[in-house]
């Protein structure tokens, strides 16, 4: 009982986190500045203002100070920046030529543990924290990462998540669920075996969906030990992961920033 209870307050706890982005996004977030500063404020905001809303009016200031002051801390403290040329040729090696890689931001916050995780932006960009690895995003990672880039392709399934959700809601309420069951002991990122090539990709949960696609990029799935194996029991999911969603390469925001900053743009 007290598990389920954990879980339904994670998932509730992920949707209003999820609502509260949304929300921002359509009354002006995506004028904001790209990186996590801006996020960061909307979130402590929200936050503060459900702490002081019995202040009327004041309590409004009360919040809306303290993200402004949230927003300068982030700014200040973290740094970030989109894919590299090389970052975003090894991720089309996965992912294919998706347009939605424009809007992807590294920073270097970090979850609990310094764990990297991935969320929806206030902007409507997507923020992949990668923590220690943000200064090499393509170098060997921790722990069950051990081949180069494994835990960015690993984090940039979780933005292909976020784009092909159905809201930054519904996503973020699935992955406070999913990381409540790992926090709860559950192992949620293991495969169980080839027999889970099988499975409807929908029937994985994020982080096994994740796992799915990091393990078949470092050569871990493969019979034979071949990073991107083509014959891999699990091909036909890395097909579902390519499908194309949104636009086209080169038609996102990050992509019409260059081509505007291009010399002779005349802007």
């Amino acid at each position: 009982m007290r598990r389920r209870l954990l879980i339904h307050v994670a998932r509730g706890y992920g949707r209003f986190l999820g609502v509260v982005l949304s929300l921002a996004h359509r009354v002006g977030g995506v004028r904001l500045p790209a990186g996590p500063a801006s996020t960061d404020g909307v979130l402590v905001a929200a936050h503060v203002a459900i702490a002081t809303v019995w202040f009327g009016p004041l309590g409004l200031v009360i919040a809306g100070m303290a993200g402004a002051a949230a927003g300068i801390v982030a700014r200040l403290s973290f740094r970030h920046r989109p894919l590299c040329d090389e970052e975003r040729r090894t991720a089309e090696l996965v992912f294919g030529p998706a347009g939605w890689l424009d809007d992807v931001i590294l920073t270097d916050l970090a979850g609990r543990r310094g764990r990297a995780f991935t969320v929806p932006g206030v902007d409507g960009r997507i923020l992949c924290n990668l923590g220690a690895m943000f200064d090499a995003p393509l170098g060997a990672g921790p722990g069950a990462y051990p081949v180069p880039g494994q835990l960015l392709v690993h984090e940039l399934v979780h933005a292909r998540q976020i784009v092909g959700a159905r809201s930054a809601a519904s996503f973020l309420a699935d992955a406070l669920a999913v990381q409540a069951r790992h926090e709860l002991g559950e192992n949620v990122y293991g495969i169980r075996g080839t027999g889970d090539a099988h499975h409807a990709w929908a029937d994985h949960n994020l982080e096994r969906q994740a796992t799915i696609v990091d393990r078949w990029f470092g050569g871990q799935s493969s019979p034979i030990g071949r990073p991107m194996d083509p014959d891999s029991p699990f091909a036909a999911s890395i097909a579902k992961v390519r499908a194309q969603v949104g636009a086209p390469a080169g038609t996102g925001r990050a992509a019409v920033r260059r081509r505007l900053d291009a010399s002779g743009s005349g802007v």
